[in-house]
């Protein structure tokens, strides 16, 4: 009331106030009237919020019990810790970039060794490597990418030659510098 009252106001209009009787006599006003009393007795203050602080609050309620949700699971052995997405997402500000990481994170880029899990591909070793053909073995192992990993590691400061996927991903995604650096690399890899 107060906000049209202020509106009203700054649009020069008049405004006038009337005195208007109580519910009484009125049933439906009186059980309105009744049930509005009960409120105000059980919280005296009444505390007024913003649908964008309501919004904001369930949304990391949301984000939380997610996070919460995927520690329990088999998912965090075999993925391991994830960096926040929503914090990636806004380094890339590309959706194409943004599923790439996704799929870079959760090992479900295509290859020989993952299409051989599903009975897609005949064989999952590497030729040259007789390794299994999978995301980590091209990133880390696979002796046709050294000189990009070379350069990748030095760009990245990956001090060690010898390094766990999950050493790889934390160094790449530790910071916007890296995750540009690194997706702008993979293409080296021959990485769709």
């Amino acid at each position: 009331m107060a906000a049209k009252i202020h509106i009203r106001k700054n649009l020069n209009q008049k405004i006038a106030l009337l005195w208007v009787p109580s519910h009484s006599g009125v049933s439906w006003n009186e059980k309105a009237d009744s049930i509005a009393k009960q409120v105000s007795d059980f919280s005296p203050y009444m505390d007024w919020i913003a649908s964008e602080d309501i919004l904001s609050h369930l949304k990391k309620q949301s984000f939380q019990i997610t996070e919460e949700n995927y520690h329990k699971s088999k998912y965090q052995s075999l993925i391991g810790n994830i960096p926040d997405f929503l914090t990636i997402s806004k380094w890339t500000g590309n959706r194409v970039q943004d599923r790439l990481i996704a799929r870079i994170i959760s090992k479900t880029i295509t290859t020989p060794g993952l299409l051989s899990r599903f009975n897609l591909h005949p064989d999952p070793l590497c030729r040259v490597c007789n390794e299994i053909n999978d995301i980590s073995h091209i990133l880390l192992r696979y002796q046709k990418y050294a000189s990009v990993r070379v350069t990748l590691w030095r760009k990245l400061n990956i001090v060690s030659a010898n390094i766990t996927y999950d050493v790889l991903l934390s160094h790449a995604l530790v910071n916007k510098n890296h995750l540009l650096i690194f997706v702008q690399t993979l293409k080296y890899f021959d990485i769709d």
